[in-house]
């Protein structure tokens, strides 16, 4: 059994999971947690809806943050389809794309607390690798005859620019506005 590879790397993940939890900081901070817990339950059941104080402003930074990390996200992720051919960008792309915003939330949180960077990192971090995988498979249906009708000589980033972008344009813009809408 431990000779298969899959049980093997599982058996490892499982020792550095324990190991870590060894180190973890799991400690329950709350005076009295059921109170809190009480007092939650309690704001669900009777929400208070002219309580708006705030609310503008929150709402307003949500769309901020929605605006800045899917831009950041975008042009990364338009690097990074570029390069999506070679084998250690698209692991690289799985792996940022593979982990939730609000997990990438929480590993922030750790490191810069409250700010604004934490929720544009969060949201940044995988679109990029969303943006990439789906850019590069638009850029990659892309129709090559322009391409071959330009003169010789043409750059490659001209001939980039001036081909594919154009053929691609309507469906980079619409996936970038549903990923802005997710976002």
């Amino acid at each position: 059994m431990l000779s298969y590879p899959t049980v093997r790397t599982s058996l490892i993940f499982l020792a550095i999971a324990l190991v870590g939890l060894l180190f973890a900081d799991i400690a329950i901070t709350a005076n009295n947690p059921w109170r809190d817990l009480g007092n939650f339950f309690l704001g669900v059941l009777t929400p208070n809806f002219f309580s708006s104080e705030g609310l503008l402003t929150a709402l307003l930074r949500t769309v901020a943050f929605a605006f800045v990390g899917v831009t950041v996200g975008g042009v990364c992720g338009f690097f990074l389809a570029l390069a999506y051919r070679f084998l250690p960008v698209r692991v690289f792309c799985g792996f940022i794309r593979a982990i939730h915003e609000l997990f990438w939330a929480l590993i922030f949180l750790q490191f810069f607390g409250f700010h604004p960077l934490t929720g544009v990192l969060a949201i940044a971090i995988p679109y990029s690798g969303i943006f990439a995988k789906v850019y590069s498979e638009i850029l990659e249906e892309a129709d090559p005859e322009p391409g071959r009708l330009l003169p010789p000589g043409t750059g490659t980033i001209a001939a980039f620019l001036y081909t594919r972008i154009p053929d691609c344009w309507v469906q980079l813009r619409t996936y970038t506005a549903y990923r802005l809408e997710c976002g």
